[in-house]
């Protein structure tokens, strides 16, 4: 292959390369990026700042800070939390969240962070999805992170199209179900994803209290476990 046919064949890949990773998602170093779509971000530096292709993209990270110096520092950390974001091409999400410098604060965030997500770009904050991994009981030595999440995945994103789940047993309506759907249908977005964080990790808390989130955790819990699982295959279909 001639010199000329290199270097056309050079800048081909480059451009194929710069399409595959049109955007990048970017952590303040009191975070760290676990993984993307449920791989490692892999390279050098990683763990803060990462380059991803454009689309619907599950960002796994969690919150790493160590506060106070020598005999007295102490280290924070909250269990994984997973982010479901559309990235648009071109885009540079970056993860904003306070650095703290007091036990008490890094404690409280640890137990139920609160962020955002903008893009550099436009300066727009951008809707997400967050849901915290269930935390496991005792000690806990190694975990297999990766598994976890898949499984926990499997619990809220609706399967595709070409593989249906069975079609589930039929749950005659009782009062409870009825007025979950009620208060539900009467609550607005932001309610609603707070209720279907809240279904996950109970110990969330919506920032500004509604009678619909209240009716709901109330509904909610007095339901059976019948009950419950309906409701949440009918949240799969709304």
């Amino acid at each position: 292959m001639s010199l000329r046919s290199n270097i056309v064949m050079g800048m081909l890949l480059g451009a194929s390369s710069l399409s595959t990773f049109a955007a990048t998602f970017e952590v303040p170093r009191n975070f760290q990026i676990m993984y993307v779509d449920l791989k490692s971000p892999g390279s050098f530096g990683g763990d803060f700042k990462t380059e991803v292709a454009a689309g619907e993209r599950q960002f796994v990270v969690r919150f790493n800070q160590r506060v106070g110096g020598g005999s007295n520092a102490e280290q924070f950390q909250s269990e994984p939390f997973i982010i479901d974001v559309n990235v648009a091409e071109d885009s540079n999400i970056v993860l904003e969240a306070p650095y703290f410098f007091r036990k008490n604060d890094a404690a409280s965030f640890a137990k139920s962070p609160e962020i955002t997500l903008v893009d550099k770009g436009s300066e727009a904050e951008l809707d997400y999805e967050m849901r915290m991994l269930p935390a496991k009981p005792g000690v806990q030595v190694m975990r297999d992170y990766k598994s976890e999440v898949r499984d926990f995945t499997k619990t809220y994103k609706q399967p595709a199209v070409d593989t249906p789940m069975p079609a589930p047993a039929t749950v005659a309506a009782t009062e409870e179900l009825e007025m979950l759907k009620f208060w539900y249908n009467k609550a607005d977005a932001g309610t609603r994803k707070d209720m279907r964080i809240w279904m996950v990790e109970h110990s969330h808390q919506p920032k500004t209290a509604s009678t619909a989130f209240e009716m709901l955790g109330f509904w909610f819990e007095k339901a059976s476990a019948a009950d419950q699982k309906a409701f949440q295959i009918w949240l799969l279909n709304e």
